[in-house]
């Protein structure tokens, strides 16, 4: 009988065990309102100071906000009604090659400051989504996935469906099979299909930078979300008060789906079209 009870609990004990060595990959900051994680098919209520680990699933309810600091010192911080899956994170504490941080936009939005994980490798950070794959340069960006006509701009209007970004620190790189497309500081960008190129936009959207629903008080400034981590503000260059924030494409025209080619584009940083991209900073292409 004790030979039988040995034979069911030491494999008990050592699945256990397994699941005690789950890689810790941050820590919340702040949870407000319906905020979990999706952690081997259960949900979890997330509160700070609690653990965020690999292969968690996050999701924040039509009042949540929730920000995050990973381990490798980058920050998050994820909108209401999101869902962001970490699909791989390692880091050991320095960059030593291995270090991965792949994500995956589910749907809503985030921003973010980029950490130590694609500092030297830019291919070992990535976020997928479904209509393009975002890769860094050193970066502070947000992105809004808008689904089934999620998005409204400030009239009241359906925003186009597809991915919205915006850039505040370095360079992103925003990758659809048409290519890779480069957006500095100041800048929007988005993303219809992800057989399509990526377009430029003259300005923010304002659902791209809205505050959060249910911020905590003292936790932002008025008036725009910032970055977590930092309080630099999450607005960008060529938004105006008081004119309409629908999208628009760079030359001052809003008809959906003209892009303009990037070598045309006037900016400090040349972008380049996607075939010249030098193979040391080509962020991995989607699937």
């Amino acid at each position: 009988m004790k030979r039988l009870m040995a034979v069911l609990i030491l494999p008990a004990l050592a699945f256990a065990g397994m699941s005690a060595r789950a890689e810790i990959v941050g820590q919340v900051l702040l949870a407000a309102g319906d905020v979990v994680a999706v952690r081997a098919g259960k949900a979890l209520p997330l509160a700070p100071g609690m653990m965020i680990e690999d292969k968690d699933t996050l999701r924040t309810g039509t009042t949540g906000n929730l920000q995050l600091r990973f381990t490798d010192t980058s920050t998050m911080s994820l909108r209401e009604n999101s869902e962001l899956a970490i699909e791989q994170y390692r880091f050991s504490g320095r960059a030593d090659g291995l270090e991965r941080a792949f994500y995956r936009l589910l749907k809503g939005g985030l921003s973010t400051v980029t950490g130590l994980i694609g500092r030297t490798r830019r291919e070992n950070y990535r976020i997928d989504t479904a209509t393009a794959t975002i890769g860094i340069r050193g970066t502070e960006f947000a992105l809004m996935s808008c689904q089934a006509g999620s998005c409204l701009h400030a009239d009241g209007s359906k925003a186009r469906d597809g991915l919205y970004g915006g850039v505040t620190g370095g360079v992103v790189a925003a990758i659809t099979r048409s290519g890779e497309f480069r957006f500095g500081v100041g800048e929007t960008f988005f993303a219809a299909s992800i057989d399509r190129p990526v377009e430029k936009l003259t300005r923010p959207p304002v659902f791209l930078h809205q505050r959060p629903t249910n911020q905590q008080s003292g936790s932002t400034g008025s008036g725009s979300s910032t970055s977590p981590g930092t309080g630099k503000s999450f607005s960008s260059k060529g938004s105006t008060s008081g004119g309409s924030d629908r999208e628009q494409t760079t030359g001052g025209s809003n008809r959906p789906g003209k892009v303009e080619s990037p070598e045309k584009v006037e900016r400090s940083e040349k972008v380049e079209r996607p075939e010249k991209v030098e193979r040391s900073e080509k962020v991995e292409r989607p699937e």
